[in-house]
C-alpha cells in the first residue's frame, strides 16, 4: 500500500496509520511546548505539563476528527474522546507500574504503549463512529 492510500484511504489499515500519525504528532507538539514553557517562559514543570498536554489534547481531538476518522467534531465526540483518553492514561499508568518491576522504569512505558495503543484506538474509534456520539444531522466528511 502506498503512502497516499494510507493518508487518504478509507481502509482500517489507513485509519490506524493516521491514528498513529496523529498520536505521534500530538506527542511532539506536547513535548515541544513543554520544553518551550519550561526553558523559554520559565513556567515550572508541572504546570508546563498540564498546559502542553491540554493544547496537544485539543489538537489531537480535531485532527483525529477531521484527518483520522473523516468526521465533524462535536461535544459528544469530545466527551467520548476525553473518556477514552482518561481510560488510556489510567491503563498506561497501571501497566507502567507493572512493567517497571519487569523491564525497569526506563523501558516500562514501551510495553505499556504497545498494549494500550490498540485499546485506545478501539475506544477513540468508538467515540468518533458510534451513533451515540453523532450529532443530529451529521454526515461524515469525505
Amino acid at each position: 500500500m502506498d503512502l497516499r492510500k494510507l493518508i487518504t484511504g478509507r481502509s482500517r489499515l489507513a485509519e490506524i496509520f493516521r491514528f498513529g500519525l496523529v498520536g505521534v504528532t500530538a506527542t511532539i507538539i506536547q513535548y515541544g511546548l513543554y520544553v518551550v514553557f519550561v526553558n523559554a517562559v520559565k513556567v515550572p514543570a508541572v504546570p508546563s505539563t498540564l498546559i502542553s498536554y491540554a493544547i496537544s489534547f485539543v489538537f489531537n481531538f480535531f485532527l483525529s476528527s477531521y484527518f483520522t476518522f473523516h468526521s465533524r467534531p462535536n461535544a459528544k465526540k469530545g466527551f467520548g474522546f476525553t473518556l477514552s483518553h482518561l481510560f488510556n492514561m489510567g491503563l498506561q499508568t497501571g501497566l507502567v507500574a507493572i512493567f517497571k518491576g519487569i523491564v525497569g522504569p526506563t523501558l516500562a512505558l514501551l510495553p505499556a504503549i504497545a498494549i494500550s495503543f490498540p485499546i485506545n484506538y478501539i475506544l477513540v474509534r468508538f467515540a468518533f463512529t458510534a451513533k451515540i456520539f453523532k450529532g443530529r444531522r451529521e454526515t461524515d466528511i469525505s
